[in-house]
């Protein structure tokens, strides 16, 4: 895994319906998506991109500017398996569902800030972790940090 997140959702939380995830997070962009069920509390993973191309056409011309990111969904039984087998052990026993959400490779500073802010949605009362060279939790000041909605359509607007 190259850099992202994992967020452990505190019992009795809940996953937002992709359009409030992605309003929360970016806004009103136009967006893709593939979602493993109809209903988040259901689905096993949900795939985002912001088609950028629809913002400014000068991202078309940016073969790797249309980058998916994955939020793979771990329930229950899966938990420990997950964790086992990425080493994470140690993590068993914080909740009872996994957020990981990473990109694809190749993406740019406004990719991971994209990244970043679905995290920022998912993450108050929760614990959420940067996965980079390492596991290190983030909190509120790290949040606090990342561009607001209106300054990411601002560079999502510039190209």
């Amino acid at each position: 895994m190259g850099t992202g997140y994992v967020v452990v959702l505190n019992a009795g939380e809940t996953i937002p319906e992709r359009n409030s995830l992605v309003h929360q997070a970016w806004g009103d962009v136009p967006f893709s998506y593939f979602q493993g069920h109809e209903s988040m509390a259901e689905s096993e993973f949900l795939d985002l991109k912001v088609n950028k191309w629809e913002i400014n056409a000068e991202w078309s011309r940016n073969p790797d500017g249309e980058l998916w990111i994955r939020i793979e969904i771990v329930r229950e039984a899966r938990v420990a398996e997950w964790l086992a087998t990425h080493g994470l052990a140690w993590m068993a026993g914080m909740g009872g569902v996994l957020l990981i959400a990473e990109m694809d490779e190749g993406g740019g500073e406004l990719d991971e800030i994209l990244l970043a802010r679905l995290v920022s949605v998912l993450s108050p009362g929760n614990r959420a972790f940067l996965w980079c060279n390492g596991l290190h939790e983030i909190d509120g000041e790290y949040i606090s940090r990342l561009p607001s909605r209106e300054d990411v359509l601002e560079r999502l607007r510039r190209c």
